[in-house]
């Protein structure tokens, strides 16, 4: 499956504002980590973050940089905002639109849902012929406009600040069960412990030789009883250098 994600505004259009919150910047933020939990699942592409999806529509170019025709799906993400009011306990939610010609809801009413589910109120799965997802639909391919939650509202941003991850997963699983795709298993680092690690080193020293300007001093350390000359390429713990320098310290002392 191949999917498209676009972020809503941006290029010197800041969105809707509110709560400390610009739009433009959410969008972004959310289709980044939306990109990064869909990763391995399918292919999925990001319209440029540099450009405005809907002033590309309003300049004639957004079918020559989206060429939707060869996506699966199209999720455009935006924020709602109707008028700046203060906290009462209540968020107004989130609510996805579709095209009057798109023949199906499944995957967008569990969207909703599941994001529902993390604390915002569910206002449904609604239809209209917005610009951007329009053009995909015109080009065959399924889309929606999803609107995670007012950025006018503080009890919604509220939510959305304290589990942004949370409504990034929601997404991620609607889209990943609504398509019946198949998240990938992370790959598990080999882990080795102490004793394997050391004992692969004592096995890779063992097959090593002694460097030829050291064979004739390890010959008189051997002769002289400092070491037995067993495994000479084998690492020591320090209390064994200490043992063989003390034998050559006391070898040295009785030679004088």
């Amino acid at each position: 499956m191949k999917l498209l994600l676009i972020a809503g505004h941006g290029a010197g259009d800041p969105g809707a504002v509110g709560n400390g919150f610009q739009e433009a910047t959410e969008t972004r933020k959310v289709v980044a980590a939306l990109a990064q939990a869909l990763e391995g699942c399918c292919d999925v592409d990001t319209y440029p973050t540099a450009r405005n999806a809907y002033a590309d529509y309003k300049a004639g170019q957004l079918t020559k940089t989206a060429q939707f025709a060869q996506y699966d799906y199209v999720l455009e993400i935006h924020f709602n905002a109707v008028k700046a009011s203060t906290a009462d306990g209540k968020t107004k939610g989130v609510e996805c639109y579709v095209t009057t010609a798109e023949p199906g809801t499944a995957v967008e009413q569990a969207m909703v849902a599941a994001i529902a589910a993390v604390g915002l109120t569910n206002r449904g799965v609604k239809r209209n012929n917005w610009d951007v997802i329009q053009q995909a639909r015109k080009a065959g391919t399924s889309s929606a406009l999803l609107e995670i939650c007012f950025i006018d509202d503080a009890d919604d941003m509220a939510v959305y600040a304290a589990k942004q991850s949370d409504i990034v997963e929601a997404i991620a699983m609607s889209i990943i069960d609504g398509f019946g795709l198949q998240r990938s298993e992370p790959e598990q680092e080999e882990t080795m412990t102490g004793k394997e690690i050391y004992d692969k080193l004592a096995e890779y020293t063992e097959t090593l030789e002694v460097p030829a300007w050291a064979k004739e001093e390890l010959e008189r350390a051997k002769a002289a009883g400092i070491t037995d000359g067993t495994s000479p390429m084998q690492l020591i713990p320090r209390y064994q250098a200490a043992l063989m320098a003390y034998r050559a310290y006391e070898l040295a002392k009785g030679q004088k």
